[in-house]
């Protein structure tokens, strides 16, 4: 939707200060025109979220009316004209985990819709998946909600450690920096790039300390991650069995 996107991924790319410049979209916005800015601004990977397999389940689910064939097209244009530097991941979302309120069953993708995904999509992208719906934010009812995770895996216990902030920071519009990549509301916040550049912020107070707080157990004390379920829905990794091992190297 931004008017200069292809600028922006070129200015990313020419600032040379990450291995992979990607985007995530739903793709509905894609033409033939766009395409080719993205593809010679660098663009390295493109991830599209497939909101519905029909007009009718698209404009259900996302709330606006798109022309699916030519959604279809755009989105091959775009796999026509890239090369191997850059990779298409599609994907869709299967809601069969949620579990169901009373007297309101769960809804799946039938066999023939994830038939037609694969068919479809599976001749114009250099990825595609099924994902799983996971309640991911804060503010959810921790393990209320699902017994299955984003990658199939089985839920079975809260992890008292979040691996995010051992992998990741997010760095917002303003400047500010947050340990985690969902704390869009800003309630973690760990450093400022407008005063210290983001090797400084990583190995930083804000940071080391964020990361003590989990590996001693006070997770249910940071706002935000006391009600967050990504750390069991969205990533297999689990910390937890070395929270001991772990506190001296932080320390």
């Amino acid at each position: 939707m931004h008017p200069h996107v292809a600028e922006l991924v070129k200015y990313a790319r020419d600032a040379d200060v990450a291995n992979v410049v990607e985007m995530f979209t739903n793709g509905s916005n894609l033409t033939p025109e766009l395409n080719q800015k993205l593809v010679d601004a660098g663009l390295q990977r493109m991830n599209i979220s497939v909101e519905g397999l029909t007009e009718h389940a698209y404009e259900k689910i996302a709330g606006y009316k798109i022309n699916y064939n030519q959604f279809i097209e755009n989105i091959r244009d775009l796999y026509n004209r890239k090369d191997d530097s850059f990779s298409l991941y599609i994907k869709v979302v299967d809601h069969a985990v949620v579990k169901s309120e009373p007297g309101k069953p769960t809804i799946d993708l039938t066999k023939e819709e994830k038939q037609f995904f694969y068919d479809t999509f599976g001749a114009i992208s250099d990825e595609m998946s099924i994902e799983n719906i996971v309640p991911q934010w804060a503010e959810t009812d921790q393990n209320d909600l699902t017994d299955t995770g984003v990658y199939g895996q089985e839920i079975k216990s809260l992890k008292e450690v979040c691996p995010f902030p051992f992998m990741y920071l997010h760095i917002n519009s303003d400047g500010s920096v947050a340990g985690c990549t969902l704390d869009w509301a800003r309630k973690v916040l760990v450093g400022d790039r407008k005063e210290h550049d983001l090797y400084e912020i990583w190995n930083g107070p804000g940071m080391q300390e964020l990361r003590l707080q989990m590996l001693r157990g006070e997770r249910d004390k940071i706002p935000m991650c006391d009600t967050c379920n990504a750390p069991n829905v969205c990533v297999i990794d689990n910390l937890d069995p070395y929270m001991k091992e772990l506190i001296p190297r932080y320390s």
